[in-house]
């Protein structure tokens, strides 16, 4: 994986209302955005990009303009596992700006990108002049762990093939299209390995599964295109495995 971006993006900042709706930086008063704007710096990223690595110094804040990157996590064994997906309008870095520490996990893009960076100083002063930016992170730190309680207990208690479609409805919402006959088509913006990794199974027990899945009429599969006839068979079974 290649660290720092290739190309450097010329167009305006991406602290726009499109972006500011229902995120942390709708707290911002206009003169803040301007502030902001004027200082940030955006580049677009090609997929397999690095933006920041595991134990690098946290300079900033990130936010995804467009594109698709993963926050993955090596233990010490080595073994890598995502454990978040960064889409349009989220924000990356804000949990060890906080704490004054550095990145415990990697951003890598995982389809193109365009992201615009915050550098710490900048943060900070808007952080003091709108203690309601910092609350807002806050919120959405507690909002992070009780996500991260939710996949330990996905990995502990529900099998494979509930973790699986769980991900299938979650991913619709960006990368499906549903036709006028309710059949959705969805993309895969990851490799099904790095699915694997994002459930917390073995790459050989997805392949299984999603056989199975395949086998039961519930999707078709074509490399990473996915063809859903009944989305509510899916989240049926979804609700079943989960209340049951």
């Amino acid at each position: 994986m290649n660290k720092d971006p290739l190309k450097h993006d010329t167009a305006e900042p991406c602290l726009d209302a499109r972006i500011r709706t229902k995120n942390e930086w709708d707290a911002l008063t206009p003169a803040e955005i301007g502030l902001f704007n004027r200082n940030v710096v955006c580049r677009t990223y090609d997929a397999g990009r690095v933006i920041f690595g595991q134990g690098d110094q946290c300079r900033g804040l990130y936010i995804v303009e467009r594109g698709l990157v993963a926050v993955r996590k090596v233990d010490e064994n080595g073994l890598s596992a995502i454990v978040r997906l960064a889409h349009q309008g989220d924000t990356l870095g804000y949990r060890p700006l906080l704490a004054k520490e550095n990145h415990r996990a990697t951003a890598e893009v995982i389809k193109d990108s365009r992201i615009c960076f915050a550098d710490a100083p900048i943060m900070h002063r808007l952080l003091l002049s709108n203690p309601q930016l910092g609350m807002r992170f806050l919120e959405h730190t507690a909002q992070a762990l009780g996500e991260a309680e939710e996949r330990l207990f996905q990995v502990a208690a529900l099998s494979v093939r509930t973790r699986i479609i769980h991900i299938l409805i979650l991913l619709r919402s960006h990368y499906g299209k549903t036709t006028s006959d309710g059949t959705l088509y969805l993309d895969m913006p990851m490799s099904w390995r790095d699915l694997a990794d994002m459930i917390g199974a073995r790459p050989e027990s997805v392949s299984r599964t999603l056989r199975d899945i395949k086998d039961d009429g519930l999707i078709n599969l074509n490399g990473r295109k996915v063809r859903i006839d009944r989305v509510d068979r899916l989240v049926d079974e979804l609700h079943h495995s989960v209340h049951h």
